[in-house]
């Protein structure tokens, strides 16, 4: 029987394979990849001051409503991010709502919003938030908020969920005044 002796890859073989790797990383990402780090995405800066939103709210068995969403945020002294927002959906009663949010950790804020029950918890990805919450009504809320390049706008789409269906979906388009 002979024997069969397993030795490391040869430097250079390792070196070009990673090279390859890496390469086939780029290519996949598209030219945005070479284009340079993603922006980081700072919801404090974003949402200090006014902004405003337009969008489409599509409920499971009826037609899309137009949405309008105007807030402005600012910091309170003890380190609280405070974001007020009148709520406009087309054919519904305007609502007003709360979000009381700190820095939990590099990358994570949590907190709570007026019209949800427990907390509310915010995670940074390069140019994007991932946002979860539950509403009073139990509905489950999962958003994903992606920063233009230039910072002052973003564009959000929402997916609203009960019993692991998704009851609605906002497409919205969220600017700084």
């Amino acid at each position: 029987m002979s024997e069969t002796v397993m030795r490391a890859p040869p430097r250079r073989l390792v070196l070009l394979l990673r090279s390859a790797a890496l390469l086939g990383a780029v290519t996949c990402a598209g030219s945005s990849a070479l284009a340079g780090p993603a922006q980081s995405f700072d919801p404090i800066t974003f949402f200090t001051g006014a902004t405003e939103s337009s969008g489409s709210l599509k409920q499971a068995f009826s037609s899309a409503k137009a949405t309008h969403v105007t807030g402005f945020g600012a910091m309170r002294g003890s380190g609280e991010f405070v974001l007020d927002q009148t709520v406009n959906i087309h054919g519904e009663k305007v609502q007003t709502r709360q979000w009381q949010l700190r820095q939990i950790a590099p990358g994570r804020f949590g907190g709570t919003i007026s019209d949800g029950k427990g907390p509310v918890t915010i995670d940074v990805a390069a140019n994007r938030l991932l946002i979860k919450y539950t509403m009073l009504n139990g509905l489950k809320v999962e958003s994903v908020l992606t920063i233009d390049a230039g910072g002052r706008s973003g564009h959000n789409v929402s997916t609203i969920r009960k019993w692991g269906m998704t009851a609605a979906t906002l497409r919205e388009t969220i600017s700084k005044r």
